[in-house]
């Protein structure tokens, strides 16, 4: 539902602000790869991070398991420590070939909007579902952590790949912390020294902390790396 509602609100927001003219036409291919990796994760359940946690309260296994803390702290930290790991998956499937040649389809997209977050390649929605599942059971998290932790990347991966125009300040402001259209934008761009950067999905101060911040694109053009250009 929560994930639902954010796609209507960034469709909506792309609408009435648009910082590039719209590219409509890829939302079917877009949308129904979408729909691909939904089910697969949903056959997959058993091993997904949703079942992990079931898992690891059964075994009242994990790290975090090992202390006392109270339900919104565990919540929490594992959004914090979740989101991190998530930059360096991104990272890795830029660094390898194998992860490059998974994740190649998601850069392959010559638009740029909310439908781009949901298109990726059907292994590479398995592998992250199978790293997630690991991370899950080493932290030990809590069913509802899974769940808050999967809307709250959601809701990042929406929010940062939308077609919006944040006001100038609003913007200068958010990105000191948050990954905003315009820094994420850096990350698509078709010269290809601009895909080693900006790789967070939600929290800002991943690439800033581990030196792969880049303020604005080489250039306005989006898709895979121009001719004769790495990623």
């Amino acid at each position: 539902m929560v994930i639902g509602l954010m796609l209507a609100i960034v469709a909506l927001a792309e609408f009435a602000r648009p910082d590039r003219p719209a590219a409509r036409r890829r939302w079917p291919v877009n949308f129904a790869l979408g729909l691909i990796n939904a089910l697969l994760v949903r056959l997959a359940s058993v091993a997904a991070p949703a079942g992990v946690a079931l898992l690891a309260e059964s075994a009242d296994y994990g790290l975090l398991r090992q202390v006392e803390l109270p339900l919104w702290a565990v919540i929490a930290i594992a959004i914090i420590l979740m989101d991190c790991a998530m930059y360096w998956q991104h990272r890795l499937f830029h660094a390898t070939r194998w992860g490059w040649a998974l994740h190649r389809l998601h850069h392959a997209d010559t638009g740029l909007d909310v439908s781009t977050a949901v298109r990726f390649h059907p292994a590479e929605a398995i592998v992250s579902m199978l790293y997630k599942s690991a991370l899950t059971l080493l932290l030990g998290l809590p069913l509802v952590a899974v769940l808050a932790f999967e809307a709250w990347l959601a809701v990042g991966s929406m929010f940062e790949h939308g077609n919006v125009r944040l006001p100038a300040r609003a913007d200068a402001v958010l990105r000191r912390f948050w990954i905003t259209p315009a820094v994420h934008r850096v990350h698509h761009s078709a010269h290809g020294e601009d895909h080693n950067h900006n790789y967070g999905f939600a929290i800002g101060l991943w690439d800033r902390w581990f030196g792969t911040w880049r303020d604005a694109p080489s250039g306005p053009k989006i898709g895979l790396p121009q001719s004769g250009e790495d990623h």
